[in-house]
């Protein structure tokens, strides 16, 4: 074989191993992005069995975790997911910022005879906790039951943050002091923390009516029917003290 001749076998060669590699390389990028092709997937199912669902807005963020009590959602708030913590089973809304906004919950508790059972569906302040609320709340114990059932308004002040407030809290738990500890955390609350305005439904106490309250959270009027099923419309003025407009004796 000539020179000529072995330089073109070897030219042969060379350009079908160079037309190999352009082919393998195009192929491996064909099959690489593809896996990231934007086409989305969508896929149906008669039925699932699952521990925990969640589902994210475009942005990745959270807008609905359905879970059990072990894998609940802590909570979000200004971009940060809350300390882990125990919360019961049901579902967590988040809105379009990523932030905790309300959630439909349910426990039952079994301890020493004594059973707590309720759920709980809750709407919340913005930047703030819950401030209508639809409540089942049962407690049986010694043959007797305590059951509040009903729906709440409660108000935050305006701008108030459960972020702040909390760290707030966290500091004057450090505070030695027992019962300056606790005068402390009582201020925050009653200057920081919720008021409730209004209820509708059934008390502990077994009466069921409509109770209004004013800003500062003392009780202004109550339309009942008490636990002996006397009728009952009492205001109260500033002082707390109470006019009945209607009672049955």
């Amino acid at each position: 074989m000539t020179d000529q001749q072995k330089n073109n076998k070897l030219e042969r060669k060379v350009n079908f191993l160079s037309a190999y590699a352009i082919i393998s390389a195009t192929s491996i990028g064909f099959f690489i992005l593809s896996g990231f092709s934007p086409t989305e997937k969508v896929e149906n199912f008669d039925e699932i069995t699952v521990k925990k669902i969640t589902v994210l807005g475009e942005d990745h963020l959270p807008r609905i975790v359905l879970s059990n009590e072990t894998r609940q959602h802590p909570g979000r708030m200004d971009g940060k997911e809350m300390e882990p913590r125990e919360r019961p089973s049901g579902i967590i809304f988040f809105n379009n910022e990523g932030d905790e906004c309300g959630g439909l919950i349910y426990k039952t508790d079994k301890k020493e005879g004594k059973v707590s059972s309720g759920m709980s569906f809750t709407m919340d302040n913005y930047k703030d906790d819950q401030v209508i609320q639809i409540l089942n709340d049962e407690f049986y114990t010694d043959g007797k039951a305590y059951i509040k059932r009903g729906i709440s308004i409660n108000q935050y002040p305006v701008g108030s943050s459960m972020v702040e407030r909390n760290n707030k809290l966290k500091e004057l738990r450090t505070i030695e002091d027992e019962k300056d500890r606790r005068e402390k955390i009582n201020q925050l609350i009653k200057k920081e923390g919720p008021v409730n305005r209004l209820f509708i439904g059934k008390t502990k106490g077994n009466s069921s009516g409509l109770f209004l309250a004013g800003p500062d959270g003392a009780p202004k009027m109550m339309i009942y029917v008490d636990e002996n099923g006397n009728p009952k419309i009492q205001t109260f003025n500033d002082k707390g003290e109470i006019k009945d407009f209607l009672e049955s004796e």
